[in-house]
């Protein structure tokens, strides 16, 4: 089997059947130009000024993208007023994700529960995203894809809390008292996983395969990916990133993560280097993003307090 044939497979089996689950479930709706902009960035005969013309049709977008490339973040000489020109530093790859980091904040509320911390779950959504991006530098995979990919892991959840909390909200607080992942709450108690939930949105929104893919096995461990001859793929970068903010919660998950991180081929001087380059640009990527990011332990303090010498 192809490459892409395996990633359409996996994608197909990470979504679920969700048609006939969620049935009466009100999708969350992904802004039309960031639907535009996506089809776009993956037709491989796309210019630029395309590009730039789809931007131009969302003053916010647009306004976001040039927040970011004269944030801190690149820390460009002089200032970039030219879109066109932003896009050609950036790249197709980076516009895609601040495009899908903008659809994100625009397509999921806060449910405002008291034990539901939004900017928590921001700045976790921004952490995996990018110790995602720079696990798959290291591994040398779709670094982009991967950071897109752990951005968007998550994002079923506060979605299922604000419309579906009569089904999801037991699973939600039988998690907040257990030491496992939430997803294995979910198996437990439903016939369905956020995992799952988040890969059916992202089709929906008609996101790439891998992307998909990526999202709905993010659960997944290092074995099963090999099992599945994904071993050579965003979806690798992305499971293990879905393994560092339980760390927060229970540092005994350290142990696993650290594990996991070995059978990727991440020793544990390479795992300590992610976490230093995440740590580094977290802040100023929320700053760029207009995203409000809460302090978390350093991870890499958490990880040596327990494996360290």
């Amino acid at each position: 089997m192809g490459f892409l044939a395996k990633i359409r497979r996996n994608a197909a089996l990470a979504t679920g059947d969700f048609e006939q689950i969620f049935g009466e479930f009100t999708l969350p709706p992904c802004p039309e130009v960031v639907l535009r902009l996506t089809e776009a960035i993956n037709d491989p005969d796309v210019f630029i000024d395309q590009v730039v013309q789809i931007l131009e049709t969302d003053a916010a977008l647009t306004s976001l993208i040039l927040k970011t490339v004269n944030s801190a973040l690149y820390g460009l000489p002089g200032n970039i007023s030219s879109v066109f020109k932003a896009v050609s530093i950036l790249g197709l790859k980076e516009i895609e994700n601040i495009a899908i980091g903008y659809a994100m904040k625009k397509a999921i509320r806060d449910p405002e529960l008291h034990d539901f911390d939004f900017n928590t779950f921001w700045t976790d959504s921004l952490y995996r995203a990018l110790f995602a991006k720079h696990t798959a530098r290291k591994l040398k995979l779709e670094s982009e894809e991967a950071f897109a990919a752990g951005l968007l892991q998550d994002m079923a959840l506060p979605v299922l809390l604000t419309d579906w909390f009569d089904i999801y909200g037991p699973v939600y607080d039988a998690w907040s008292t257990s030491a496992r992942r939430i997803h294995e709450v979910e198996t437990s108690m439903l016939s369905w996983n956020h995992c799952q939930a988040a890969a059916w949105i992202a089709g929906k929104w008609q996101l790439p395969d891998l992307m998909i893919c990526c999202i709905g096995l993010h659960s997944t461990t290092q074995e099963e990916i090999k099992k599945l001859k994904l071993e050579d793929t965003a979806v690798k970068a992305v499971a293990l990133s879905s393994l560092v903010t339980p760390v927060f919660r229970t540092p005994e998950m350290a142990k696993e993560l650290i594990t996991e991180a070995g059978q990727a081929g991440i020793d544990m001087d390479s795992l300590l280097d992610i976490t230093d380059e995440v740590e580094e640009q977290i802040e100023l990527l929320g700053l760029s993003l207009n995203i409000t990011t809460v302090e978390r332990p350093a991870l890499k303090d958490i990880i040596q307090g327990d494996h360290g010498p």
